[in-house]
């Protein structure tokens, strides 16, 4: 296929690097020049603009930081929506609110555009091997045409339901995530009040059963606030706010009230 590609950070050039490998015609846009580097001197075309892709491409992935962003690059100036072909799908990868990608996908059709919930985990090295989880919320038929596209970047492909359907389950996975690792604080809390070693201690918690990739996050970097400080925070702090506007008092919030003590990490 001839797909774009907007979005080039730490999950979103291995992404487009996956589809160039996998042999589809890659069209790439980027805010920042210093994101295209790794790709000049490809076979890769890079756009000027999100317009200039126009009916070149028969897919566009987009990979940026929030829905400011996305809406950005679709109806922006010289955004998407000016010159892709009718019934072009747009995966958004990006991690948004549920509300906010509906908003989206509404937009779109006035364009007479197709966008798919698309949002991913797995971090950089799943990425890089095509092993990400995509977390997919849309129409059927528009994922049918991406399937090869799809395939190149993920193992694990699941459909959950209409548009906002992906964006819910990422952000209950990610609120999740920075609740294990506070959880991980406590349990380092308990050791030392019970005299047991901490290096020891850790060495067990990474390799036992209760053993899990935040923990291990939070435990290699020594403290939640390593973690909210390094590139994983702002995207954990921004997915933990989005699902307590979502989630309000309803069941589950005992899961926000422990997530939250990881943005207190970021924001003392």
């Amino acid at each position: 296929m001839k797909v774009g590609f907007i979005g080039l950070g730490s999950m979103g050039l291995p992404m487009a690097e996956r589809l160039q490998n996998a042999g589809h015609e890659l069209t790439v846009y980027a805010r920042r020049a210093a994101s295209l580097e790794p790709l000049r001197g490809t076979n890769a075309t890079i756009a000027a603009t999100p317009a200039a892709m126009g009916t070149a491409v028969d897919a566009v992935g987009i990979c940026v930081f929030d829905a400011a962003g996305v809406e950005e690059v679709m109806f922006g100036p010289a955004g998407l929506a000016e010159t892709l072909r009718p019934g072009t799908v747009i995966l958004v990868h990006s991690t948004v609110s549920p509300t906010q990608i509906r908003s989206i996908a509404e937009r779109a059709t006035t364009h007479q555009l197709r966008v798919l919930d698309a949002p991913v985990s797995g971090g950089a090295p799943r990425a890089q091997t095509g092993e990400l989880t995509i977390m997919i919320g849309g129409d059927t038929a528009a994922l049918t045409d991406v399937n090869d596209l799809l395939s190149a970047l993920s193992n694990h492909v699941v459909h959950l339901g209409a548009i906002g359907a992906g964006s819910h389950a990422k952000l209950i996975n990610n609120t999740l995530f920075a609740a294990q690792i506070t959880l991980t604080d406590d349990a380092m809390k308990a050791g030392t009040a019970l005299g047991v070693d901490p290096a020891g201690l850790a060495a067990v918690l990474m390799t036992s059963s209760s053993a899990c990739i935040a923990s291990g996050l939070r435990l290699r970097a020594g403290s939640t606030a390593t973690v909210a400080a390094s590139p994983a925070g702002p995207p954990l702090v921004k997915d933990v706010h989005l699902m307590t506007q979502l989630l309000g008092n309803a069941p589950g919030r005992e899961l926000i009230d422990v997530a939250h003590r990881f943005t207190t990490a970021a924001h003392p």
